[in-house]
């Protein structure tokens, strides 16, 4: 019979030799070498509109770093993402350190591992993706509309209560592991906002649940958009208003001291 030989020893020869053919062979992802100790790899996963999510993989004295290089807020900056403040990263920098990784000052997002725990790091990099490919869904989705009554609420919110700060897009994880995106973080609230639609109302009900089982106490408001079909208004309102707090725009306005045609 054949010596056995333990798996941690096998990921540690496969690294130490950091060939192409040994990280398909382990693997299964396409890759070249772009130099002795650099290995640019191409996954079967893709970002929304179909990119392939990539990686790099560069030997180092004291381990391995799993790398973006940056591409990631490069593509997302070429799908029409506004990136140029620092603090639209939050979500994304979020993302990362759930799954162990930095998103630095440079855009990249990066992570250094043993040797030997390379396979788990390139786990970890991947589910960091898909749940980047989730939130690049979620806004993609947006219709120009809906984007607009976001901007729209925005400039209230900063009417209303002027001293109090303002987050874009806060992600907190609920009970299924799964990353919840809120258009802001205000006055201590997580806050939507939001058009009447029964699809809607449904996903903000999911989310709510997932979060309160995860033993979430932060106060999550909604802000309803009520400037047409108000029977579809009341109900949607009626139905969130079980489990989160809603505001009408109109009042929102109103408590603003603002109008909807200041912004």
């Amino acid at each position: 019979m054949g010596r056995h030989i333990p798996p941690a020893a096998i990921a540690r020869r496969f690294v130490l030799a950091m060939t192409c053919e040994r990280l398909i062979q382990h693997l299964g992802f396409e890759c070249r070498e772009l130099s002795p100790a650099v290995i640019s790899v191409a996954t079967p996963f893709s970002f929304a509109d179909g990119e392939a999510i990539g990686f790099y993989v560069e030997d180092r004295p004291n381990g391995v770093v799993v790398s973006d290089n940056g591409d990631t807020l490069f593509h997302l900056r070429g799908l029409g993402f506004d990136l140029s403040d620092r603090r639209r990263w939050r979500p994304f920098r979020q993302i990362a350190e759930l799954h162990g990784f930095k998103l630095n000052d440079s855009g990249e997002i990066a992570a250094i591992t043993p040797r030997e725990a390379i396979s788990q790091l390139v786990a970890k990099y991947i589910a960091a993706m898909l749940d980047i490919v989730d939130l690049e869904r979620e806004q993609l989705g947006m219709s120009e509309e809906i984007d607009q009554f976001i901007q729209e609420v925005e400039f209230h919110l900063h009417a209303w209560k002027p001293q109090a700060g303002l987050m874009h897009l806060p992600t907190v994880k609920g009970m299924s592991g799964r990353l919840h995106t809120f258009h802001f973080e205000f006055d201590g609230m997580l806050v939507d906002a939001a058009r009447p639609h029964s699809n809607k109302t449904g996903a903000i009900l999911r989310k709510t649940a997932d979060l309160g089982l995860a033993g979430m106490t932060t106060p999550i408001l909604i802000v309803m958009d009520d400037r047409e079909d108000q029977e579809r208004v009341r109900v949607e309102t009626d139905i969130l208003s079980s489990m989160v707090s809603v505001l009408a725009f109109s009042q929102l306005i109103r408590n603003a001291g603002t109008s909807s045609e200041t912004h």
